[in-house]
């Protein structure tokens, strides 16, 4: 076996990038096109090379996080990691992370990742040397009546200043437009989208009959709730917002966040 490479990707990188994804996260080819299209891997991928063959990848999406009304932080927003079933447990991923931290602190990046599991957090903790959580609480609605609100799904960019308006100079992480274009598309395909919800926004996905809002701002929260299970026509919902420790672990990060922070769409 060749020695293991770990570097920035590239264009031609493409190919076998896109076949790690589909086979480790199982998306559709439109969304990981559009994923692609927005961050692609000359911008935002670093891979483990083993010859010519890519045994695991991960992406640096860049962004800012708002600190008060003139202070801005730049942030990396850790994201897919993925290694081949048959190359795991062999620290691949792990020397990504660390390239990865390395670089994130030469440019002073706030570093953080939403993991997709509960159980990957202590890795991401270890490996990311991340020493920060965030938390989210999950509501439980039953659709008892439609609240009158209007609905309309929106493009990304529209979102993008909606959100930004609404949250003025509150401590938030900005998405950018290339972000939400790969969030609109993964709720799309999930039969959900990126709405602007009476005067309010909020992006939300439809699983197993089931509403899941993973961001709701600038509304009444059970009168948009009501308004969004009748327009999906669907009798239950979830809302995910920010809580304390309490809650369940939704984001990790290296560094210091003010208090009441606001992490952005809560993906699984």
């Amino acid at each position: 076996m060749s020695e293991i490479i770990i570097e920035h990707g590239e264009n031609a990188d493409q190919p076998q990038l896109h076949a790690l994804w589909e086979h480790v996260f199982g998306d559709d080819t439109e969304t990981i096109l559009t994923f692609f299209d927005r961050f692609p891997p000359e911008v935002a991928a670093w891979v483990a090379r083993d010859g010519e063959r890519i045994v695991s990848a991960a992406h640096l999406l860049p962004g800012s996080w708002l600190l008060s009304e003139d202070c801005m932080q730049a942030v990396g927003y850790v994201y897919a990691v993925a290694t081949l079933p048959e190359e795991r447990g062999k620290g691949y991923a792990g020397k990504l992370m660390q390239t990865i931290r390395d670089f994130a602190d030469q440019r002073s990046l706030l570093l953080y990742t939403r993991p997709a599991e509960d159980g990957l957090f202590p890795w991401y903790a270890e490996h990311m040397e991340a020493d920060q959580i965030g938390y989210a609480q999950e509501i439980e609605y039953t659709a008892v009546e439609a609240a009158a609100l209007e609905v309309k799904p929106i493009e990304a960019l529209e979102y993008q200043a909606l959100r930004e308006s609404i949250f003025g100079s509150a401590p938030h992480l900005l998405l950018s437009e290339a972000l939400l274009r790969v969030q609109k598309q993964f709720f799309e395909t999930a039969g959900g989208g990126l709405l602007r919800i009476g005067d309010g926004c909020g992006g939300c996905e439809l699983r197993d009959g089931k509403l899941y809002v993973h961001e709701l701002i600038g509304v009444d929260e059970d009168a948009a709730m009501q308004t969004l299970m009748a327009y999906f026509g669907v009798a239950s919902g979830i809302l995910r917002k920010p809580a304390d420790e309490s809650g369940i672990p939704v984001v990790t990060w290296r560094g210091t966040a003010p208090n009441g922070t606001n992490w952005g769409l809560f993906l699984e």
